[in-house]
C-alpha cells in the first residue's frame, strides 16, 4: 500500500529527533567519515551485522547538525532493518519517500540523505544513481551489511563515485571509553592495572558488540551473539543466496571459527564434512566460504611466499570478526592464545595494513606478516607468554628472513607485563605487552 504524504512525513522527521538525541562514545570511524564530508562521492559504510554502522552515520549526523553543516530539516534518514520500510522495496516506492522529503520538509541547502542496510531495497542502486547524477545539492551515505551485494551493484552502476569505510566492533581502546576508562600513556595504565586487565579478560571472552556491554548476563550474553549468527546464516547466507544444504552452511562456519589462527584447507574443510557423512563439491564448497566472507562473519589471510614475495592462495587461515563469536564454538574457549591472535589480527586490519601470515614445510610458522603502507613488512608472533619451553618455537620463526622481510620490525606479543629488546641469534625481536599495544602506549 502507498504511504499517505503526512504518514511518510511523520516518519522522516521521527527519525529526525531521534538523530538529534543519539549520545555514545567517541569512536576514531567518526573522523574518517567526516573528512569525506563536501566531497561528491557516495560514502558507503560496510560492516558485519549489530557492529555499530547505524550508530556512526547517526552520531556522524548529529555532528554535521551540531556544526552548522546541515540542517536537521534537510537530512533524510530510512533504516531499512525498520520494519515499517518492510514495503519500501524498490526504487520506485523509494523515490516515493525522497520526493516528500524533497517538497514538504527540506528547504533549498544542501542535503544528507542517509540510507540504512541499503541491500534490503531491489535495485536500489538505480535509484542512488538517479539521485547522484539528478540532484546536485545533495550528499549520500550509505551501510550495508553484505560486500557481495554492495560490490557487486557498485560495480555495475555506481564505479567510481563512491568511498568505502569498513568498521569493526569495538576496539579495546573503544571498550575502555564505553566504560569510563581513559588511558592516554604507562602510568595511567598501571595505576588501572586490575581495572583493564578484569575488562580486558571480559573484552576476550564476550567481544566488542556494543550492545554486549548493556547486557549483564552472561547466559544473555552469548545469547544475543548467537541470535545474531543465525541472523547471518539465515538472511545473509541461506535466503540471500537462495541455498537450500542449510546445514552444510552451518557446519563449514562452525569449523572455520573453531580453526581460528588454524592454517587450513578447502580439503580439510571437505574431510570435516565427510566425517559428519556431508558430501559436497569442492567448488560448492569454495563458493559457500566466499558467501560467509562477504558477511564480514569471516576474513581470511593468505600464505606469504618468502622467496618471491608474493601470496599463495592455496592454505589459509580465517580469523572472527569477534572474539564473543568465536567463543559460541567448543575448543576456543580454552585456546587462549588463540583468542589473542584473533584479536591481534583486528587491530592489524583496522590499522589498514594487508595481513599475511608464513609458513615453511618445516613447520615453522609467523602468526602475521603485516605489509605497511610504505611497502615494508612487520612481522608478529602471538603468545600468551613467553617462557622457557616456547621461547625458541616463538622467536625462531622470526629467523625466515630474505631481502624482502630483513628490514622489518620482529614483534612477539605476550601478556607478560615486561617489554624489552630481544637478540635472538641473527634476529632482533622486539617483546611487547599485547595490552599496552593495543591501547597505543
Amino acid at each position: 500500500m502507498d504511504r499517505c504524504p503526512d504518514e511518510i512525513i511523520r516518519f522522516i522527521v521521527e527519525w529526525q529527533n531521534q538523530i538529534l538525541r543519539i549520545q555514545g562514545i567517541y569512536r576514531e570511524y567518526l573522523d574518517v567519515l567526516h573528512a569525506t564530508i563536501g566531497s561528491k562521492p557516495i560514502k558507503i559504510i560496510t560492516g558485519f551485522r549489530r557492529s555499530g554502522k547505524s550508530f556512526l552515520v547517526q552520531l556522524a549526523a548529529r555532528k554535521l547538525i551540531e556544526n552548522n553543516t546541515f540542517s536537521v530539516s534537510n537530512i533524510l534518514y530510512l533504516n531499512f532493518e525498520d520494519f515499517r520500510l518492510a514495503g519500501i522495496n524498490t526504487p520506485e516506492k523509494l523515490d516515493s519517500f525522497y520526493r516528500v522529503f524533497r517538497s514538504e520538509i527540506a528547504d533549498v541547502k544542501k542535503k544528507l540523505l542517509i540510507f540504512d542496510e541499503i541491500q534490503n531495497v531491489n535495485n536500489w542502486d538505480r535509484f542512488i544513481r538517479t539521485i547522484y547524477e539528478t540532484d546536485r545539492d545533495v550528499e549520500i551515505i550509505l551501510t550495508g551489511s553484505n560486500s557481495r551485494l554492495l560490490s557487486s551493484e557498485i560495480g555495475s552502476n555506481l564505479a567510481g563515485r563512491f568511498i568505502e569505510l569498513s568498521i569493526l566492533p569495538f576496539d579495546f581502546k573503544e571498550y575502555l571509553r564505553y566504560m569510563d576508562i581513559k588511558i592516554s600513556n604507562a602510568e595511567g595504565y598501571f595505576r588501572n592495572h586490575e581495572k583493564i586487565h578484569y575488562h580486558f579478560s571480559q573484552y576476550v571472552k564476550f567481544g566488542g558488540l556494543s550492545e554486549i556491554l548493556t547486557i549483564n548476563s552472561e547466559t544473555a550474553r552469548f545469547s544475543y551473539i548467537e541470535g545474531i549468527i543465525s541472523k547471518v546464516i539465515l538472511d545473509d547466507i541461506i535466503k540471500r543466496f537462495n541455498i537450500k544444504h542449510t546445514t552444510v552452511v552451518e557446519k563449514t562456519l562452525f569449523y572455520l571459527f573453531s580453526a581460528i589462527g588454524n592454517i587450513i584447507s578447502f580439503i580439510k574443510i571437505s574431510n570435516y564434512l565427510k566425517r559428519l557423512d556431508i558430501s559436497i563439491k569442492n567448488e560448492t564448497l569454495i563458493k559457500y566460504v566466499q558467501y560467509m566472507l562477504t558477511t564480514f562473519a569471516i576474513y581470511e589471510t593468505n600464505k606469504f611466499d618468502w622467496k618471491l614475495g608474493k601470496f599463495f592462495g592455496t592454505t589459509r587461515k580465517y580469523y572472527a570478526v569477534d572474539t564473543g563469536v568465536v567463543n559460541l564454538y567448543p575448543g576456543m574457549v580454552s585456546n587462549y592464545s588463540k583468542q589473542l591472535e584473533n584479536i591481534v589480527f583486528l587491530k592489524l586490519k583496522r590499522d589498514r595494513k594487508k595481513i599475511y601470515f608464513g609458513a615453511l614445510s618445516s613447520g615453522k610458522e609467523i602468526d602475521f606478516i603485516a605489509q605497511t603502507a610504505d611497502g615494508g613488512f612487520e612481522k608478529y608472533q602471538v603468545t600468551q607468554t613467553l617462557h622457557k619451553d616456547n621461547y625458541d618455537r616463538e622467536l625462531s620463526s622470526f629467523l625466515l628472513q630474505n631481502t624482502y622481510l630483513e628490514d622489518g620490525k620482529n614483534i612477539v606479543l605476550t601478556l607478560d607485563e615486561n617489554e624489552e629488546e630481544i637478540e635472538y641469534q641473527d634476529a632482533k625481536v622486539l617483546k611487547r605487552n599485547l595490552i599496552r599495544w593495543l591501547l597505543g602506549l
